[in-house]
This record gives structure tokens, C-alpha cells and sequence, in this order.
């Protein structure tokens, strides 16, 4: 069974322990907000599986020693490494840099994950094997990858990248490119329809994480069947702050949904 965690502001990390399957930490606001700082500081000290995000996508560049401090002060299970947007040949240096100069500088218990980023679906496959090679057992797809767009054309960008991931996932797999074996992630999400796409055949994806349940209840926006066809344009640090204690039936209702979705047949 998949394990399922969403990113969660200040109000409702609280919930974290109803909700998630496992701690996805932002370390970008570890530095920002005390609260969430404290909360997952306590985490560290149970047995909760965590992972540790780069803070890539929100926007936040950390330097090297940030990084080993915040993983080494939270002895996460895994760490992401810095990844490039879109940029093969900068995530695969990366990745290699930290396997080589700082993989023995992490406790024991931290694993590293890297993420496949490209502009095409060679590239992408390149960086897959690439990885392989360099000794990664903890590879993550992220949701937007520009290569999808030109992988799955679509006027509708969302739909685009839900398709791509799904088709680079499938072929990969088609081709034996994709070892079974390693721990594969989903790294955000596009569309919340996406991951009823996962089910038996895929037991090689092991966790996936999301905000979009979240962000869409506090929005007032309730899932359907298989979640909402649009994406909103906040990402969570809007939401940071906020108390949301009237928003938390249609967080819930979504929370709920998006679980059904990953794993109903």
C-alpha cells in the first residue's frame, strides 16, 4: 500500500498524525516558522518514516551546510538531494556530489533520493540510468517535468502532466529500464485523478506526497470523485499562517477522497 503525505501549514499540523502516513518536511520552513520548527523537531524524536524535501519547488535555495544541519538535526529516513528544474545534466551532478563528498556525513539511517529531471523523455531515461549507476535506491518522479509536455501534448497543461508521468513510468517499465527493486516516489502532484492510475502492477511506488488536498480545502473547493480538473495557483506558504479551523470539513472530505483514490480499485 502506498503511504500518502500532505505538506501541511501551521493550523493543521496537528492533523499530521490522523492524515500522513509519514513526515514530508519543507526545510525552508524549519528556518521560516517557529511553530512548524518545534513540530517537527518533537517528530524527530519518534519513529514516524520522514522525509526531507530540498525546497526546490517553493522557491527557497539552501546551501550545502543548511542542508546537512537540518538533516543531520532531523535524521530523516530520506533526504532529497538538490535537483535543477528541467536541467538533466545540473541534477545528475548534484546527485553525484552528494553520493560522493556527503553521503558519509548523514546518520546512519538517511537515505538519499534524487529526482529526474529532463526536457525530453531521453533525457529523462538518461538520468534514470544515470542514477541507477551512481548508486541511487530512492528515485522520485516529480508532476511537472517540461518533457511531458512534449511526451504527451495536450492543450490542457495539467492533463499533459499527469499523462507524461504516467507514460514515462510505463515505459520505463516496458523497456526494463525501471529496476523494481528501488523505492520510487511521486513527488507532488497536478492533478489529484492522476494516482487512480496506480494500483496493482505498481507496488514498486512506494509513497507519494500532495498539498492539493489541502490547498483546494482551504480554498472552500471540495473534490469530487476523483478530485477537481483545475489546479490553484497558491502553493502552501500562502496558507501558512492562516488559521483554517473553518475550513477543516472540506480539507477532511478532500483528505479522505484523495486517499479512496490511490487506493480503491
Amino acid at each position: 500500500m502506498v503511504l500518502i503525505s500532505h505538506e501541511l501549514p501551521i493550523s493543521l499540523l496537528k492533523y499530521g498524525e490522523i492524515w500522513n502516513d509519514y513526515n514530508y518536511i519543507l526545510p525552508c520552513f524549519m528556518d521560516k516558522y517557529e511553530e512548524y520548527r518545534k513540530y517537527y523537531l518533537e517528530q524527530s524524536k519518534t519513529s514516524k518514516f520522514t522525509i526531507l524535501d530540498n525546497s526546490l519547488f517553493e522557491g527557497y535555495f539552501h546551501t550545502t551546510q543548511e542542508l546537512l544541519d537540518k538533516i543531520n538535526l532531523l535524521q530523516p529516513n530520506i533526504f532529497i538531494v538538490p535537483d535543477a528544474w528541467n536541467d538533466k545534466n545540473k541534477t545528475l551532478v548534484n546527485a553525484k556530489s552528494w553520493i560522493i563528498n556527503y553521503k558519509h556525513k548523514l546518520p546512519e539511517k538517511t537515505n538519499l533520493m534524487a529526482v529526474l529531471q529532463g526536457k525530453t523523455y531521453g533525457e529523462l531515461v538518461e538520468c534514470y540510468q544515470t542514477l541507477v549507476d551512481l548508486g541511487f535506491r530512492y528515485i522520485a518522479f516529480n508532476h511537472s517535468s517540461e518533457a511531458y509536455h512534449n511526451i504527451c501534448p495536450n492543450n490542457d497543461k495539467l492533463i499533459s502532466q499527469i499523462e507524461g508521468r504516467k507514460f514515462l513510468i510505463d515505459n520505463l517499465l516496458k523497456d526494463k529500464i525501471l529496476d523494481t527493486k528501488i523505492y520510487h516516489h511521486l513527488l507532488g502532484a497536478s492533478l489529484a485523478s492522476e494516482f487512480r492510475f496506480y494500483k496493482t502492477g505498481y507496488e514498486f511506488i512506494k509513497s507519494v506526497d500532495t498539498s492539493s488536498p489541502i490547498i483546494n480545502g482551504a480554498l472552500g473547493i471540495r473534490y469530487q470523485k476523483y478530485g477537481v480538473p483545475t489546479k490553484p495557483i497558491e502553493k502552501l506558504e500562502h496558507f501558512m499562517e492562516m488559521d483554517l479551523t473553518d475550513k477543516i470539513e472540506d480539507i477532511q472530505h478532500n483528505v479522505s477522497t484523495f486517499r479512496k483514490i490511490c487506493q480503491d480499485s
